[in-house]
């Protein structure tokens, strides 16, 4: 017979468990509050204003299995729930798509900053979750918007949140590596793309959760500066791009520069870098200026 616990028995439990596993007692306390909403409703404010309440005994099995399973097979917690949060909508996820992070955000929202029309034509490439196009349709009601991946599986995975998120029917989904297979008389005014920009040389420095369960596919460019993907885009980008049309990219870390040089190589002009909420340089946005 399982024995009766608290909120707080269960959350003190847990968290000790997580950091003797080796994870950051932040981290560890953030993912516990994520796994007692996922298995027994609890939320933060339940945690707080409510911590000696008992909770439903047959349900522990299933939340110390999670637990477990975080720590031994190093699964993200994202994945155990199959919920990520983007832009603050809720985004199903799963090893065959990147998880969401917040400065992807900052994509969305510089891309957002770029549309002046609101019948613009739009491309997420690589759209993984579909986090991007689907953050951009609902922001952008008149817009025109397709997504691409290399990847069925996460196409459909896209696909999936689009409807959650009751923007289906305003995206077009695509199974294109870059270009290949999208119509050669469509031109966007926005291509986007937050693509595979890790390094071969960098995989040894990741997070065992990254590399272990992650899409290498989304994560890692076939050269040593992680660099690839941007040249093999930025000049496909130049002749699909509609006149004075915009091509933005998230970058990682100490990338700009050559990204930058890559943009300017394919004649984009107007070039900005944007950093993130910790000053790293994070996005790079060039415009296709052509003359009349």
């Amino acid at each position: 017979m399982t024995t009766q616990k608290t909120i707080i028995e269960i959350k003190n439990n847990a968290v000790s468990k997580l950091k003797e596993g080796g994870i950051f007692s932040s981290e560890a306390i953030a993912e516990t509050d994520i796994l007692l909403n996922f298995v027994f409703g609890v939320a933060k404010k339940d945690i707080i204003l409510n911590p000696e309440k008992v909770l439903e005994a047959e349900k522990l099995e299933t939340f110390n299995s999670l637990i477990n399973r975080r720590i031994k097979e190093k699964i993200p917690v994202q994945y155990l729930t199959n919920e990520a949060f983007f832009m603050g909508e809720e985004f199903y996820v799963d090893e065959n798509v990147l998880i969401p992070r917040p400065e992807t955000e900052i994509l969305v929202e510089e891309v957002l900053k770029l549309v002046s029309k609101n019948n613009a034509k739009i491309i997420d490439i690589g759209t993984g979750s579909g986090c991007i196009a689907c953050m951009i349709a609902k922001n952008l009601e008149a817009a025109s918007i397709f997504a691409s991946d290399i990847s069925e599986k996460a196409l459909k995975i896209a696909e999936l949140n689009a409807e959650r998120l009751g923007v289906k029917d305003k995206i077009t989904f695509i199974n294109s590596d870059i270009f290949e297979n999208i119509d050669d008389n469509e031109n966007f005014d926005v291509i986007v793309s937050n693509p595979p920009y890790i390094s071969i040389l960098e995989k040894q420095n990741l997070q065992s959760e990254v590399v272990l369960h992650e899409p290498h596919l989304a994560l890692f460019a076939e050269d040593n500066k992680g660099i690839f993907f941007y040249e093999k885009l930025a000049f496909q980008a130049k002749d699909r791009l509609n006149k004075n049309g915009y091509l933005a990219v998230e970058i990682g870390i100490y990338q700009a520069d050559d990204v930058v040089k890559i943009f300017e190589n394919a004649h984009f002009k107007e070039i900005q870098i944007i950093k993130d909420f910790n000053n790293i340089e994070r996005v790079v946005i060039g415009k296709l200026i052509m003359s009349s």
